[in-house]
């Protein structure tokens, strides 16, 4: 019968800076065979652990038969190779899983980072001690956050972030943070983990776990380490817009708009196979960073596309092509931002849409653009006159009021904003007439159905709006 302390032995293929580093780590814990070629080394290190028992060392050839007969090898449960040889490495994998069949896990300090496909089959893990020195180095010298290397796949999707200096993130309840391919999955604070919900926020000085796309992540970190505007990256990098001559001015708009932001390039869709040769030069023209993709059929297929869409630009048409039937099904299909584009540009300022199921992410994407943008900003939400209010009107206006103080006190800024009384759709498009070269913002509960006896706000608000509005569809998160 094997004992609990035969069950915990290892075996260490060379003794050089980082093996010699886990064998005296871990040598008060574990059985541990250590080999290594160097005979004069083995000896030396012989007489340091003279007094320990379960320490065995052996001067071999790792990739050599012989040597591994020297080993018991059915009680071992990890191997590591920490030599620089990577054929040697190559070797050690093959005896272990093909010539003596051990489902011991294998971990191989890979220096030939080139040469990581060849150990695929044999089910291991690598770990790449160039690169995590680097990213260890650069990212307390440059970023302050840390990418886990060794966790996942290892492609910097779990990083931990050091929350130094306030943003417009910090104190925010995690609910109003909408993550689009990310999640905060644990916060850390005065030496105790908390495991996050909706009502939690992020304090400075917390040390924040992050999961999600490496490359949404990099550009989150901007935001929660130095408060610099990111829009559209928090969703993706691109902005993708359909094309066809009669919408020349909204694919104008959809350029002008990607200028003005964080975004990378804009992705355009040709509508129904339509020829674009015969508008290159001006497209050319227009667009300053652009890639021509495949054809598409409906403008809904956007919401489809690559992953690294973060705004759809649709053209807007009250009448015609866009009834309010096909509106409702873009508010029902969309799974990320989109511009209801009516080629109202440039803009000379944003209006956010307080009438909506979350203000304070509303008002913070309308403050995020109008920071990129350089342009003033200000909000409006309507409300029932006060004899006609009930209470969940009257909590919602307070909501609202409370929410416009505490991004005044962020942004040491007062924020231009209005309350209107009556219907709020009415209102929102008479307090819009004035502004038709601005940029409305609003946001929308997806889950919410449309119809006319649930007439949504939002919703009518987009609809009647004479102005490009940037709608956001919202889903619960951090339930």
């Amino acid at each position: 019968m094997v004992s609990e302390k035969e069950k915990r032995k290892l075996t260490i293929f060379g003794l050089g800076f980082f093996g010699l580093k886990i064998l005296r780590h871990l040598s008060d814990r574990w059985d541990i065979i250590g080999i290594d070629l160097d005979e004069e080394l083995i000896n030396e290190l012989k007489e340091e652990f003279k007094n320990k028992e379960n320490i065995k060392l052996i001067s071999g050839d790792a990739s050599s038969i012989l040597t591994w007969k020297k080993l018991r090898s059915e009680n071992i449960k990890y191997i590591i190779s920490t030599i620089r040889d990577t054929d040697v490495s190559l070797e050690i994998c093959r005896i272990a899983r093909d010539v003596f069949n051990l489902d011991a896990s294998i971990m191989v300090l890979l220096f030939e980072q080139e040469r990581e496909k060849e150990f695929e089959k044999f089910n291991i893990s690598i770990i790449k001690p160039a690169e995590i020195i680097t990213n260890a180095v650069v990212s307390k010298i440059e970023k302050n956050y840390t990418i886990a290397t060794n966790i996942g796949l290892g492609k910097g999707e779990i990083i931990e972030v050091h929350i130094l200096a306030r943003s417009h993130l910090v104190d925010r309840k995690l609910k109003y943070l909408k993550p689009t391919k990310w999640r905060i999955a644990a916060i850390y604070r005065d030496g105790e983990l908390i495991i996050p919900t909706g009502d939690d926020r992020i304090k400075v000085g917390d040390r924040v776990v992050i999961i999600g796309d490496p490359k949404v992540l990099e550009n989150l970190v901007n935001i929660l380490l130095k408060g610099i505007p990111q829009f559209p990256l928090q969703f993706g990098s691109d902005f993708a817009v359909i094309y066809h001559p009669k919408w020349k001015k909204s694919f104008e708009e959809a350029s002008y708009f990607k200028k003005g932001t964080k975004a990378h390039k804009l992705l355009i869709y040709p509508f129904k196979n339509y020829d674009m040769r015969k508008d290159f030069d001006f497209i050319k023209k227009t667009a300053d960073n652009f890639e021509i993709k495949s054809s598409i059929n409906s403008y809904l297929d956007l919401f489809s596309m690559e992953d690294s869409i973060g705004v759809v630009i649709i053209p807007f048409l009250k009448e015609g092509l866009f009834s309010i039937f096909k509106l409702k099904k873009i508010f029902e299909t969309a799974s990320k931002p989109f511009l209801l584009s009516r080629g109202r540009f440039p803009y000379r300022g944003i209006v956010v849409s307080l009438n909506c199921p979350d203000p304070a992410f509303t008002l913070e994407m309308g403050i995020e653009i109008s920071r990129l943008m350089k342009l003033p900003f200000e909000a409006v939400f309507s409300v029932m006159p006060a004899e006609l209010r009930g209470v969940e009107e009257e909590e919602a206006m307070k909501e609202r009021n409370n929410i416009i103080s505490d991004f005044e006190h962020i942004y040491k800024k007062e924020i231009k904003y209005a309350v209107l009384e009556g219907n709020p759709v009415k209102k929102t498009a008479e307090y819009l007439r004035d502004r038709n070269d601005y940029l409305l913002v609003l946001s929308y509960d997806k889950k919410e159905d449309i119809s006319i006896l649930n007439p949504s706000v939002p919703f009518y608000i987009a609809r009647n709006s004479r102005i490009s509005t940037l709608c956001f569809p919202l889903e619960e998160t951090y339930e």
